[in-house]
């Protein structure tokens, strides 16, 4: 079976649907109109501005790559050439991290960023948070600032992705009297 054919477009407006990006390769048969369409994301799950699109045809493709550094609103899009492989790597690569284009929120790291933490609030105070999940050892970094004062920002590496998505729970939950939870990832 013949490999379909894959587009990346890159600068996508943030807001962009699948029907827009369809709208914009309008002169293409994308593979499921709308479902052809796969969307990254960014650190945070939020779009990166960035999507892959499967098309039918080479000469879909063609007609695709004529779109390069056209505007979509107020925003120029680029395109490229791509192959599934370079889909299913960047689907694949990402899919704990949230790095690109969906899948599991952790992947191996089970890392969760803490924020508005109360200044005072030290390792101590964040382990007995999560009381019950598993933290790895050395597993919470307080961030300071240039002085060694506290930012009021964390990080917390817990031993298991299940542990790490149980922490996601507790969003909202307040450490003393302020809170802030957020899935975050390890730089490697």
């Amino acid at each position: 079976m013949e490999e379909p054919r894959v587009i990346k477009a890159r600068g996508l407006p943030w807001s962009a649907t699948a029907d827009e990006v369809v709208a914009f390769f309008s002169e293409c048969n994308i593979i499921g109109g709308v479902k052809g369409v796969t969307f990254g994301l960014n650190r945070e799950g939020r779009p990166s501005g960035e999507a892959f699109v499967e098309m039918e045809s080479d000469d879909d493709v063609h007609n695709a790559l004529k779109k390069d550094k056209k505007n979509m609103g107020k925003r120029y899009i680029e395109v490229f050439e791509s192959k599934v492989s370079e889909m299913e790597y960047a689907l694949n690569s990402s899919q704990g991290s949230s790095r690109g284009f969906g899948g599991d929120i952790f992947g191996d790291d089970a890392v969760v960023r803490l924020r508005g933490l109360p200044f005072d609030a030290g390792k101590i105070q964040i382990a007995d948070f999560f009381d019950g999940l598993e933290i790895e050892q050395n597993g919470i970094l307080l961030v300071t600032d240039y002085n060694g004062r506290s930012s009021g920002e964390a990080f917390v590496q817990f031993t298991n992705t299940g542990d790490g998505k149980k922490a996601i729970q507790k969003h909202k939950d307040l450490i003393g009297s302020r809170w802030g939870l957020f899935k975050s990832f390890l730089a490697l």
